[in-house]
């Protein structure tokens, strides 16, 4: 399989530590039985699906000091394309913790503060790097001091380049964005409850049949904001997905969970290289919930089998549920 290319801005990229024992017991201390160092924010973590897709994808973000200079090495590595924005402040760390229970537990640094003049800076680089025919991805969480607009504004420089765009924010940038009317929206169901103001926001489930009502009730609300599609991610559940004037339900296939860490961009990374190679909306789903579902399986974070892909892919089943 063959894709086009995917630029993707995620100003938070960060490096992941992830690290597996028995059991957590805070307040002791404690030994890693092995940890995994690894490139890591949304946008490399898409990037490193994308490619095991066969999808060529470059990243454009933040990264500085040390740490900074580490993630890009450890990109390199992989052969994934990352264009830094270099910044004198450390890159974050995040720890993941992987018990044998299955129980996950993260710590995310919230990054370094910066000025709110680096966004321009920042869309500057990112539109360097545009091509004709791209696809352009804005994923992640915003650094401290970064306008809550940035997303929005990667939406007005990806039309001005007549290109679609992929918005997956959380929090004030996603109701920034909604504004700007991107092509197409898909953040999970907690962010996209926030962004609409639920109280069920606050609610974290992971009851498949609460998960599928609440993500079906936000994706037909989001899909008004949009010129496309709002896709609402469901975790294990699957993805609503809402038009404006259909709606659909794509059911995850069961799957052994190793590391659910990064599934989201996995799944962003499937939707996206599907809309790169042409396939229809609801085709492009079920290959980005098979690409999350892939994900989970892994240690590292979208470092996906492209045949396990496809397997999964014949297991996603959806469900067309009437107008939206």
């Amino acid at each position: 399989m063959s894709g086009g290319k995917i630029a993707v801005l995620c100003p938070n990229l960060g490096l992941d530590r992830i690290g597996s024992l028995g059991s957590l017991a805070p307040g002791t201390v404690m030994r890693f039985r092995s940890i995994l160092t690894s490139a890591g924010g949304k946008g490399l973590n898409l990037a490193r699906a994308a490619a095991a897709l066969e999808s060529e994808a470059c990243v454009v973000g933040f990264l500085g000091g040390w740490i900074g200079r580490l993630v890009a090495e450890l990109a390199g590595n992989e052969r994934l394309r990352v264009h830094p924005y270099w910044i004198e402040a450390e890159t974050r760390v995040n720890t993941i913790v992987l018990e044998d229970s299955g129980r996950v537990t993260v710590f995310n640094e919230e990054g370094p503060r910066l000025e709110a003049s680096l966004a321009s800076g920042l869309l500057d680089l990112l539109g360097s790097h545009l091509v004709e025919g791209a696809l352009v991805v804005a994923i992640g969480s915003l650094p401290p001091g970064l306008p809550s607009t940035l997303y929005a504004d990667c939406v007005g420089l990806a039309r001005s380049r007549h290109l679609p765009i992929i918005v997956d924010a959380a929090r004030e940038a996603l109701v920034a964005v909604l504004a700007a009317e991107p092509d197409i929206l898909a953040p999970n169901v907690f962010e996209a409850e926030g962004a609409l103001g639920r109280a069920s926001a606050e609610l974290v489930t992971d009851d498949p049949a609460e998960l599928r009502e609440r993500s079906l009730a936000a994706a037909r609300e989001l899909a008004r904001a949009v010129r496309q599609a709002a896709i609402v991610k469901a975790g294990a559940a699957g993805a609503a997905v809402a038009t404006r004037d259909q709606l659909w339900f794509a059911t995850a296939p069961p799957v052994v969970t190793r590391n659910p860490i990064g599934a989201g961009d996995a799944f962003a990374a499937g939707f996206a290289a599907g809309i790169a190679r042409g396939l229809p909306l609801v085709e492009a789903v079920r290959l980005a919930v098979a690409a999350g579902s892939a994900s989970v399986e892994t240690l590292q974070p979208g470092a996906l089998d492209e045949e396990r892909v496809a397997e999964l892919f014949a297991h996603v089943r959806v469900e067309a549920i009437g107008h939206g």
